[in-house]
């Protein structure tokens, strides 16, 4: 894919005044660690038990929340290409032999890391550079193709990808809404960014080409909307901001306006999220309708981040550089763990054979009933019909269990909310279309 979305330009200014309402004051603070090579990934379980991983088969491990940090024997000396964890106990890493054939190695622990085995992927033809799993047994891998496991990696079957001029570059993260729907991500360098997605939980993906660089990591916001950050690593064309509000059908491609990469996305308040970019962060305080840089401490390189809560969030990069949100300084963006408003989302997918997933977003607790109705307005069924708080929410529709035979054709579905948190009388009400096709 030609880059022809901009002339060359080539922006080193800060934007620190582009966001007046997010405080400049650094929140992130430097810990201590064993070890000073690149840690390239990160993942955590909970505020207090997480690993680091990189160069030179390096895996450290903290279980008070990265107070203090020890050095795992990964039993490998070449570079940790991802790193997964279900729990405390059960996770796998990911290598690549530095010898003939250069086959892919994935490491797998149940004890936390204090034991590692090593054992080369099934299918030595396929490089392997992402992991990720449901549980102890359901899982998937991704590089050269998209594989899934049943039984916790001892064995993989290829999954289906549509054809088409970009199914086949490589696959660089996994992110799953619930376990039938997600992405997966990855391209190839001044060719393509490619999203892929799966509705049937990994048995068959679509793929699409979406930008013109690669794509590393997608951060979902709910059952439609999702966010990612594509840019040039020649630094010669600016960074895209690139959304799905069909649930990654289509995607809305944008230019920002300074340059870069973006590693890895997550966001620590509903409208609060951040990149780590390398040499920088990049932040949005709405939900990411704008963007602008923000310094790292020192000028740490990081590839890596990961929130657990609005309070605890951690970041990992060169020079064995682990960051960590300092709980006193949170207050950059508006803190709201919640919608900010009543949201019924479009069915997906849509059209549908049997099963549709409907996603709503609540601002307030109340009373919620959720209906679905055929097209002369006979109720079909019920849904939902009990006080939920404030959140976000899901409920499946399967058109084969209700009571009723119902034939292909127009329904509609109604999200209804009242009660204690809301006004006196007041209630929300919101309705959409969806088909069934049997």
């Amino acid at each position: 894919m030609l880059k022809t979305f901009s002339s060359i330009l080539t922006i080193l200014v800060l934007l620190s005044t582009t966001f007046p309402s997010i405080a400049q004051t650094q929140p992130w603070k430097k810990l201590q660690t064993p070890v000073d090579v690149t840690l390239r990934y990160l993942h955590f379980v909970d505020s207090l038990t997480g690993w680091a991983a990189g160069e030179a088969g390096t895996i450290i491990r903290t279980t008070d929340g990265g107070d203090s940090w020890e050095v795992q024997n990964s039993t490998v000396q070449t570079f940790i290409m991802d790193i997964f964890f279900v729990d405390k106990n059960i996770g796998w890493a990911l290598t690549l032999k530095d010898v003939f054939p250069f086959t892919s190695v994935i490491l797998k622990t149940t004890n936390g890391g204090d034991e590692w085995t090593a054992d080369s992927f099934p299918d030595s033809s396929k490089l392997i550079r992402t992991i990720f799993f449901f549980d102890s047994l359901n899982g998937f891998a991704g590089g050269s193709y998209i594989a899934r496991t049943s039984d916790g990696g001892n064995s993989w079957v290829e999954a289906d990808i549509d054809s088409n001029m970009v199914s086949g570059f490589p696959v660089y993260r996994f992110n799953f809404y619930n376990q039938r729907f997600g992405y997966a991500c990855g391209g190839r360098i001044d060719v393509a960014g490619v999203t892929w997605r799966t509705t049937n939980s990994g048995l068959n993906w679509s793929a699409r080409g979406i930008s013109a660089d690669e794509v590393f990591d997608i951060f979902i916001l709910d059952s439609l909307n999702a966010i990612t950050l594509s840019g040039d690593p020649e630094g010669l064309y600016p960074i895209a901001d690139l959304k799905t509000t069909n649930a990654g059908i289509d995607w809305l491609y944008e230019e920002l306006s300074f340059y870069g990469l973006s590693f890895r996305i997550d966001f620590r308040t509903y409208n609060e999220g951040w990149s780590a970019s390398g040499y920088k962060f990049l932040l949005t305080a709405n939900r990411g309708e704008t963007w602008q840089e923000f310094e790292t401490p020192d000028g740490a390189v990081v590839y890596d981040l990961q929130f657990l809560d609005a309070r605890n969030g951690f970041a990992a990069g060169e020079n064995g550089v682990i960051l960590k949100l300092d709980p006193a300084l949170v207050s950059v963006g508006k803190e709201l763990d919640s919608p900010n408003k009543f949201i019924l989302h479009q069915n997906y997918p849509n059209p549908f054979n049997s099963k549709t997933m409907i996603g709503y977003d609540l601002a307030l607790g109340g009373s919620v009933d959720i209906k679905v109705y055929d097209i002369i307005g006979n109720e079909i069924t019920t849904l939902v019909d009990e006080f939920k708080q404030a959140g976000k929410y899901e409920v499946e529709f399967n058109a084969s269990s209700t009571i009723r035979n119902l034939s292909s054709g127009l329904y509609f579905y109604q999200l209804r909310v009242r009660g204690s948190e809301m006004n006196s009388g007041q209630a929300y009400i919101q309705t959409k279309k969806m088909i069934y096709l049997k």
